[in-house]
Parts: C-alpha cells; structure tokens; sequence
C-alpha cells in the first residue's frame, strides 16, 4: 500500500504542512488511526519524532492495554514516548461538561505540555476523511456558517500551538486497509460505539441513514465541500486580515474598539471574519459562538443606539458607543485587574460594571434637586477640581482617601471595615481615582475632594451600574 504513503505526502505538501520538518509531536491513542499515523511519518521522516499518549482513565484495564501497547510501539521505532493520565469524568463533573469535551480540553491541554516540555514545534493528529465529514455535519445541526462547512483544516493553531492532520487526505476505510496489509494490528476503543456521545450518533447512525439516500460516497461529497469551503474561508480570512486594523481605534489585551461607520462598509460575510479576529485577539473561543449570534451582532451594531450593550456566549460583551464599539470580555475586578481609563464624556466597562461620564453646567442644574434623587450609585464632583485623565481600578494594599464626612484621611480597608458593608459590597467596590487623589470608593462613599460648592461652574457626573446586557 505504498500508494496511501505517496498520497499523504502529497497531501502534505500540497497544503505546505511542516512534518517533514521533524520535530513533531505524535498523538498516538492504539486506535488504527494513530497507528497509521505513526507508521506513515516514520516512513515520511523518521527523524525528531516523539510520541505522546494521554490515558484518559475511562476503560479502566483497557486504558492500560492501549497504554502498554503504545509503548511497545515507541520500543518497536526507538522513539521516546511520553505518557499522561487524566482523569476526564472527575474533571467533567466539577466543570459541568460532557465526556466528550472534558476529555478534548484534557487531552490538548496534555499535548500542548508535553510539547511545550520537549520543545515540539508541531503536533500531529490521526485525523482523516470520516472524522471530517462527522464533524461537518455536526457543526451544521449546531448551526454554522461557510466556515464551519470547511470542517477540520489541515494545520491549525490551538494554545498557541501548530496541530497538523497529515491523515486527512485518507478514509477510515483505506486507513484499515493500510494496517491490515502491513499486518499491523491496533486497539479497539469500545466506547466509540457508545451512541450516548454526539460524534458517535452521527457515525453510526445518522451518517449511514444519508449514505443510504445517495449513490456517491457520502463521505468523499463532504469532503469536497470542506475543501472548497475552507479556500473561500482563507481568502476571506485574507481580506478580514487587512480591513481589521482599518476599523480599529484601539486595543487591549482584553478588548478591542472598533469605528462602526468603517466596520459597517463592509459586507456580512467580511464583517463575521472581523469579529472573529477580533475576538480571537482577546482570547476569546469560537465554539459557542454561532451563526445566529453573528447575525444579531451585525443587526444590533447597525440599529442599536448608543450605550447599548449585547451580550454573547463566552462572557463577551459589544457596547456601542457614539462613533464607535468596544468587543471583548470585561475584566474581572481583582488585585491583578488593569485599570481603566475613563472617557470624558463617555462610557466604559469595568470588571462588572460600566461607568459613563458626563459633564453638565452648574448654572442650569438644580443642585438640591440633583442630591435628593441621588443614590449609591451616582456622584457629582466640581469638575474644575479634578485633575485628569481618571482612572477606575480595585484597591491596592495601603489607599487611603478622605472619607466624605470625615475630612480626615484613613486606609480604605479599615474604613470598609469600620462601614459594616456587607460581604458583596467589599469584594466588588472599586476606586475612581483622578491623577491625585481617589475621588471615589464605589459604591460605599465618595471622598472629600471635588465637592461641590455654590462657586462650582461646571459639574462632572459619574453613574455607575453593573452590566446588564441585552442577552441573545
């Protein structure tokens, strides 16, 4: 079968993978896939290869048997091998996931530090045809778009690192075929006929019920799909890579902000690749993300109105501003959290939180009428005594302000503690500081400085709400 070896060299250097590079990381499970995997690359380049096998603890005796097998094949190559165990149902439990993916966030994770360890630049995955089209056609129950349709791509990044899938090019069927007539045996995973898992009811059932309804090799027909689907999606990826920096004020590690007029010019299809970047550049996962989130994102950044804020899977937030939006995942207010510039006038998020400015002319404003309506939520400061840029951020060891009321200065965390505030009040109060002094301690007291008085010209008024998106 030197013509399945010959195939997947060329399918490696068609779609410029970079295992004939060496240095590469084999994840090797026992199943025939993996087997095929590493008999194929030790043939393609036998140098720099380094076996990795992650015993996820489900099959109990069988685990090891795969586990014992696997060495042996690492002592049949002379290859070193390393082994991680994991245990995939504790983990599920405690995060609330399926095995399924308990079991595919463990097993990257294991990969990506096996390799990182050894310092593999690649990994590779037993990755074929059968295995594409199952996931094709589970994307589009979830609801996906062209870029689903591409199905598994050839080399990706995950964590960081370059996963390579050599094997795609070739069916469950010729992999078989491959071992059988090197007389080369494998593993049988029983779970994998196991029909309460996604993947497995599309296998063995959903699959053949539509092989039945066509003449053509269902599974070739999807793979064609994907192939024309994943050209369209890089060059769309290729034109989303330049208009990104066009429509981008800003950014952080945590957000981007975006000019919606620039964002707005450009076509749906190209502006799904720009939110997709966007997020991917806050470190933000696309699983859970679908086509009718994109949708709704796109309608809600040409329609809504200013201040909105819509809120997607992930904990990702979009707030439309006036000429612009902001994207990304609000930082959770804690000792390591980076402070936030405010916008004067404007709005920002904070953590939880969206603090919006807003300066107002004291000689139009009622001041009585402004303090009885007032709440915790909501202060007034003397604008011409604020020195900016103002900053909101969490406490830090040793702050001090002058409590409103007090005049004398004090550390904040005994005057939260002398307050009686409640537990929910200490662990999300957080400082509105100004280039001098810490203007106010929210939502407990604003301090002394900045007050208003029947000499002040101009009035600047913080509001501060927790964030309440519109949810989809």
């Amino acid at each position: 079968m030197q013509d399945i070896e010959n195939k997947t060299a060329d399918f490696i250097k068609q779609h410029n993978l970079p295992s004939a590079k060496g240095n590469v990381l084999l994840a090797v499970s026992g199943g025939a896939d993996s087997v095929a995997l590493l008999y194929i690359l030790y043939k393609l380049c036998p140098k720099d290869l380094r076996i990795a096998h992650i015993n996820h603890q489900l099959r109990s005796s069988e685990s090891l048997k795969d586990e014992e097998y696997v060495k042996s094949l690492a002592d049949k190559f002379n290859l070193p091998i390393t082994i991680e165990s994991v245990d995939v149902k504790a983990y599920a439990k405690e995060n609330r996931l399926s095995i399924e993916t308990a079991a595919r966030k463990l097993r990257l994770d294991a990969l990506c530090r096996i390799a990182d360890k050894y310092k593999c630049r690649y990994i590779a995955t037993a990755h074929h045809k059968n295995d594409n089209a199952e996931t094709v056609i589970h994307r589009i129950l979830r609801g996906t778009g062209f870029k689903g349709l591409a199905g598994i791509r050839p080399m990706t990044i995950i964590n960081g690192k370059t996963f390579i899938r050599p094997l795609l090019c070739l069916s469950r069927r010729q992999i078989e075929e491959y071992l059988k007539s090197q007389n080369i045996s494998w593993q049988t995973d029983h779970t994998n006929i196991d029909c309460r898992f996604t993947r497995n009811r599309i296998r063995h059932r959903l699959l053949p019920l539509l092989q039945s309804q066509s003449r053509d090799d269902l599974t070739e027909l999807l793979f064609a799909l994907s192939q024309k689907c994943l050209a369209f999606s890089e060059k769309i990826e290729r034109q989303a890579k330049k208009a990104l920096p066009n429509c981008t004020i800003n950014q952080s590690k945590h957000s981007v902000s975006m000019n919606t007029e620039k964002f707005n010019d450009y076509p749906s299809l190209l502006k799904v690749e720009i939110i997709q970047s966007a997020l991917q550049q806050c470190g933000i996962g696309l699983q859970k993300i679908t086509t009718e989130h994109y949708n709704k994102t796109i309608k809600f950044l040409a329609q809504s109105q200013t201040g909105k804020i819509l809120q997607l899977p992930n904990n990702t937030v979009i707030k439309k501003e006036q000429k612009s939006f902001s994207l990304g995942r609000p930082q959770i207010c804690t000792k390591n959290a980076e402070p936030v510039e405010l916008k004067m006038p404007g709005s920002v998020c904070f953590g939880d939180w969206v603090i919006e400015t807003q300066t107002l002319p004291a000689d139009d404003l009622n001041i009585k009428n402004l303090k009885k309506n007032k709440n915790n939520f909501i202060e007034w400061f003397d604008s011409n005594q604020v020195k900016r840029p103002l900053v909101a951020r969490c406490r830090q060891k040793g702050d001090r302000f002058r409590p409103f009321g007090l005049g004398a200065s004090k550390k904040i965390g005994k005057f939260i503690t002398s307050a009686k505030t409640g537990p929910d009040q200490r662990k999300t109060a957080f400082l509105i500081c100004d280039s001098e002094k810490v203007l106010w301690l929210v939502p407990i007291r604003r301090s002394s400085e900045a007050v208003i008085t029947h000499k002040s010209k101009e009035l600047l008024q913080i509001k501060t709400s927790k964030n309440r998106p519109e949810d989809i």
